[in-house]
């Protein structure tokens, strides 16, 4: 059974991944050629987040549209009058709650006021009928099979040991996202049933048939998608902005509400989304988690780096809750374009007849024409006014207003000085400049970052090791494939070179770790074992019956493997401090070993049962290492030992599906006998 073969029992699905690898997706330059209100381009960069192993070119365009996509959020705020985040200049915890019980106030008095009004008689708001019902969850499916991705790359052995107490919060909520291994409670399962109830099949998401299927072509639904694929990227960049994203998508909403309330009145199953209102709460759910983890941040920012860093960190906080919160509006161009209309159909009236001379004219038709109060009333005539504007060169270059001659002439010693006020000179400079991709410059103007390069950041270690991806491939054994390979194997502690063994220690960690990047390859019992395997190494109390939420974040004294890691070093070199990162752990132990297993760690897809078998491996070394006294302590080798008991009933439950002489079997065994011999090498 494979992660990325098997569906929640949907045949099509099963179907359309088999037919996938023959339909090529040719590459695009994202960022430069979105359509308007076209989804196609957006689609095809979903696909490719799906399959990012296969597309590891689409970096470089991701983050230039993940910053154009923070840019035009910030934007967006600035055309917004209610209440926003931004008023809160200086980030306080008592501030910061105070908000967050606002804006739930300000939901429930929604949610108060719609209920007043279906109480007094008046139809549904959000679903009328069964029908329109069934269209909208069909539309916004591919938001709702991306649940949680927004926290996909958490937690990682790339980022620094010291935010692990804040990744591995965040990486609690994916893990509830995705029902805590459970397949019954992951979120994109439970979509994905409640689509089968209504008798709704979709391609799997990652497949390029999911891109070319009917009735999801809403482009807000597609841009909000990507937004929680974009941002999850890359942590050690945009870990802030990852934080605020969460601390707004985890709000509830006044949508999540009416949705389960008129499904529940169609005799839909609203499960999802009732699930949604009570996991997300702000007394010990998500909202408060959420808050939690961006306040405890912060705090740890201020000791390591000073307040001042903490103001910068907030303000990309707060450039991530933004992208959460604007992303899924109308675009930036179409929200300035209205309010363009109406102010020249405002103009239209108080000028009428004043052009009639004018010799401007815009795409073949004068000026004074277009401005016929009469003609401008009609919604038609007005988009074809914006569009044709919109083309008018010089008149407006996209993208460039203080180039636009439309700008110069409404500035002074233009022949329409005077004629717009300066918000309305401020609304048509922002719509031009819309116009064309944002790019960086309004997210980094606010969050004052100059550390931005094209490419995502990686650590040094994993760059030296993707330059050399196939360390791990050149030099396997051929493990027969039986039992006798999978047996654990004798290794003399006393003899252990811990010199050798700490780099692929370390290392090890990441084997599983990009197993969750996106939610749908976990939406199966292989993907759900793997979650609950990833739980246990990452120190995680066993897998509860309900959800731990805010409880499990008050908990200190949990072990995982990064932890025990550094206890190793204590244990020959009591002075020396641990190390900061990954890329420290090499520094001081250079392993060629350690970084092929990073290699390998980041081709879950191609390389799943070989991982699986060097984790094999390595839970054998855990037991080892549990039933010794030479190097760990006793609270240590107990918690070891709680882990690999849960590590090796997960294993259990991965490898009950393999047929002894399947190729997954013999990748898996090969995998295990080549981290045992590894292993073996350290105690020699």
């Amino acid at each position: 059974m494979s992660l990325y073969a098997t569906s929640p029992n949907f045949a099509v699905w099963k179907t359309s991944r088999k037919t996938r690898r023959h339909r090529p997706i040719p590459a695009t330059r994202l960022v430069e050629h979105f359509a308007a209100n076209d989804c196609t381009d957006y689609k095809l960069l979903y696909y490719k987040l799906h399959n990012l192993e296969l597309h590891p070119d689409i970096l470089p365009d991701a983050k230039s549209l993940l910053l154009s996509f923070l840019s035009e959020a910030l934007q967006c705020e600035r055309h917004i009058t209610k209440r926003t985040i931004l008023e809160l200049n200086i980030f306080t915890d008592v501030a910061l709650n105070d908000f967050v019980q606002q804006e739930l106030d300000a939901v429930t008095s929604e949610w108060h006021h719609y209920l007043a009004r279906r109480k007094a008689g008046n139809p549904r708001e959000l679903l009328p009928t069964a029908d329109e019902a069934r269209a909208w969850l069909l539309k916004i499916t591919p938001l709702k099979f991306v649940d949680g991705a927004w926290l996909g790359h958490v937690h990682r052995m790339a980022t620094s040991f010291a935010t692990r107490k804040i990744t591995k919060a965040a990486w609690q909520v994916l893990s509830e996202e995705l029902g805590d291994g459970d397949l019954q409670k992951c979120h994109t399962y439970v979509y994905a049933r409640l689509l089968e109830k209504i008798g709704i099949s979709v391609p799997a998401p990652d497949s390029s048939e999911f891109m070319q299927h009917d009735g999801m072509n809403d482009v807000t639904v597609w841009r909000s998608a990507l937004a929680q694929l974009l941002i999850s990227l890359s942590p050690q960049e945009f870990l802030p902005e990852i934080l605020g994203f969460s601390l707004h998508f985890e709000m509830l909403t006044l949508e999540t509400l009416v949705a389960a309330r008129e499904l529940r009145e169609l005799d839909i199953d609203p499960y999802y989304f009732t699930l949604h209102i009570t996991i997300d709460n702000a007394d010990t759910g998500h909202t408060a988690m959420a808050s939690r983890i961006v306040t405890d941040y912060l705090k740890l920012v201020a000791e390591m780096r000073g307040n001042a860093a903490v103001d910068q960190e907030w303000k990309r906080i707060q450039a991530g809750y933004i992208l959460s919160k604007n992303i899924g509006r109308e675009e930036l161009k179409d929200i300035l374009g209205t309010k363009v209309l109406e102010i020249f159909r405002a103009k239209s009236v108080a000028c009428n007849r004043i052009h009639d001379h004018c010799p401007m004219s815009i795409k073949g038709r004068p000026l004074g024409m277009w401005l016929d109060p009469a003609s401008f009333s009609r919604r038609d005539w007005q988009m074809d006014f914006l569009r044709c504007l919109a083309d008018a060169k010089p008149w407006v270059l996209k993208g460039d207003s203080s180039r636009s001659r439309l700008m110069q002439q409404l500035a002074w010693g233009g022949r329409m000085f005077g004629a717009f006020t300066d918000r309305e000179v401020g609304i048509v400079r922002d719509w031009i400049d819309s116009l064309a991709p944002l790019g960086s410059k309004t997210y980094t103007s606010f969050t004052g970052r100059i550390d931005l390069g094209r490419s995502i950041q990686l650590g040094q270690s994993h760059r030296r090791c993707l330059a050399n991806p196939d360390v791990l491939g050149r030099d396997a054994p051929d493990a027969d494939a039986d039992a006798d390979a999978l047996r654990p194997r004798a290794a003399d502690l006393r003899k252990l070179d811990i010199q050798k063994l700490l780099p692929i220690w370390f290392a090890h960690a990441s084997l599983l770790e990009a197993f969750v990047s996106v939610p749908w390859p976990v939406a199966n019992p292989t993907g759900c074992a793997v979650v609950r395997l990833l739980r246990a190494q990452y120190g995680f109390l066993p897998e509860p019956t309900g959800v731990y939420g805010v409880d499990e974040m008050s908990r200190t004294n949990h072990v995982d493997l990064v932890s025990i890691g550094c206890k190793l070093i204590s244990a020959v070199d009591p002075g020396r401090a641990s190390p900061e990162n990954m890329d420290d752990v090499l520094e001081q132990w250079p392993s060629s070993f350690a970084e092929g297993m990073l290699a390998a760690a980041t081709k879950p897809r191609e390389l799943q049962w070989r991982l699986l078998g060097m984790t094999h491996a390595f839970v054998q070394l855990h037991e080892l290492l549990a039933s010794s006294d030479a190097l760990l302590f006793e609270p240590t080798r107990a918690a070891l030992d709680a882990m690999r008991r849960r590590e090796q009933e997960s294993l259990a439950a991965l490898m009950a599906g393999l047929r002894p002489g399947s190729l997954a079997y013999r990748d898996f065994a090969n995998g295990c006998a080549l981290a045992a011999r590894e292993i073996e090498s350290c105690c020699k």
